[in-house]
């Protein structure tokens, strides 16, 4: 079962079933593998993606697709984590996508968030998805607060890639995965205008726990307080919801 929704330029779909959520995300990558010679793909990190990027590296060999020549930008990552921490993005991506597919992982690029020149490294990280011609294909996920990426409410929507304090409810959130360990309270993350930016974007959001913003972007409000609401009116973006998530569009 599929409910789909219309708003503006966005189009909402309410999967029934998790796994014909991922299928159907995963379509659009498989489409631009296929499709583009050098493709340039935005990745995102987070429980919703664990199973996306399962499906991926599992069935990318199925549908007749290859990395080798794709480029990838990640939205985010803690500042003061090295590449080889374990709560940093550089090593949630190698271990839930990259180390399984058949990237080439100088093509695989996250800001640094171990950087002793965060100004330099921000410009810099900007400046290279410009120099690729921009992203492609961008996944998104969403904070309950209606953050994507590390872009708090209040960001400017003009903001390129920069460093963000983060909020006290983000880190409410995410503070469950440092054991024993204290929670960065910043980030780098690229800008709303950055991932505007993107040709296409695919945002997958699920759990109950994500219904009550999703209802705010619902009712088409574009507001800084909800970062998120600046996708309504994208020229190409597509929203992806389970049925928790996307209770109330199913009426």
């Amino acid at each position: 079962m599929q409910i789909r929704k219309n708003l503006r330029n966005s189009n909402f779909i309410v999967f029934d079933k998790r796994n014909d959520l991922l299928e159907s995300a995963a379509k659009y990558l498989f489409k631009l593998l296929k499709s583009k010679r050098n493709p340039v793909i935005g990745l995102a990190t987070g429980n919703t993606f664990e199973p996306f990027y399962h499906y991926i590296s599992s069935n990318y060999k199925k549908f007749g697709c290859s990395f080798k020549n794709a480029t990838t930008f990640n939205l985010d990552e803690y500042v003061g984590l090295s590449e080889t921490d374990m709560n940093s993005y550089h090593y949630y991506m190698n271990a839930h996508l990259f180390s399984k597919i058949d990237i080439n992982p100088s093509n695989t690029f996250l800001p640094d968030g171990s950087s002793k020149d965060l100004k330099t490294e921000v410009l810099s990280y900007e400046k290279l998805i410009c120099e690729n011609n921009g992203i492609d294909l961008q996944f998104l996920g969403i904070g309950t607060n209606g953050h994507i990426g590390f872009n708090e409410p209040g960001t400017n929507p003009a903001s390129i890639t920069h460093v963000v304090d983060l909020s006290e409810s983000t880190i409410t959130t995410n503070s469950k995965y440092f054991k024993n360990k204290n929670m960065p309270r910043r980030a780098i993350t690229m800008g709303i205008s950055t991932i505007l930016s993107s040709k296409q974007i695919v945002l997958i959001a699920t759990g109950n726990s994500k219904r009550n913003i999703i209802n705010k972007l619902i009712s088409g409000k574009i507001t800084q307080e909800v970062p998120a609401s600046f996708l309504i009116d994208h020229k190409n973006t597509t929203i992806m919801l389970d049925k928790s998530a996307g209770k109330d569009l199913i009426g």
